[in-house]
């Protein structure tokens, strides 16, 4: 890969009680996993950026449902001939949103899986050793910004 990075749409609710009746205790689906192999790549980003994923999650019930309209009607996977959801997939999305709108929804972007396996805290040990009147070097890397 370049300097992209996979990246998963996260669709979730809260959860909702009242009193001490459970109605949903929460709970977070991913929709959507990206990598620069996927169609309009750049495209996605942009929107994602254009809807300020980036900066916090989608809250607002009626953003969140034109979002998913948006991501089905925009980015067709052209080159193996479907949709970017199959329509059970986008249907059930749909569902899930209308039925979980008491519990307060969201969408939010996270790295995917496989990016948090590699970078686990468990596997990855830094350590930091000063020395008087050197600064440490850390290298940083923009992988996605703002305009």
């Amino acid at each position: 890969m370049d300097d992209n990075v996979s990246i998963t749409v996260v669709l979730g609710c809260f959860g909702r009680n009242v009193g001490k009746f459970v109605f949903c205790k929460g709970v977070e689906n991913q929709i959507l996993n990206i990598d620069d192999h996927i169609e309009h790549y750049n495209e996605m980003m942009d929107y994602f950026d254009a809807c300020r994923l980036f900066d916090k999650p989608m809250f607002e019930y009626s953003a969140i449902l034109h979002f998913i309209r948006n991501m089905q009607d925009r980015f067709d996977q052209v080159a193996i001939n479907r949709r970017l959801w199959t329509e059970m997939e986008y249907q059930t999305y749909q569902k899930f949103v209308a039925e979980h709108r008491n519990c307060g929804l969201y969408i939010k972007l996270a790295p995917a899986p496989k990016d948090l396996e590699e970078e686990s805290p468990e596997e990855v040990s830094v350590r930091f050793k000063a020395s008087k009147g050197v600064k440490p070097q850390v290298n940083l890397r923009l992988i996605r910004g703002r305009r």
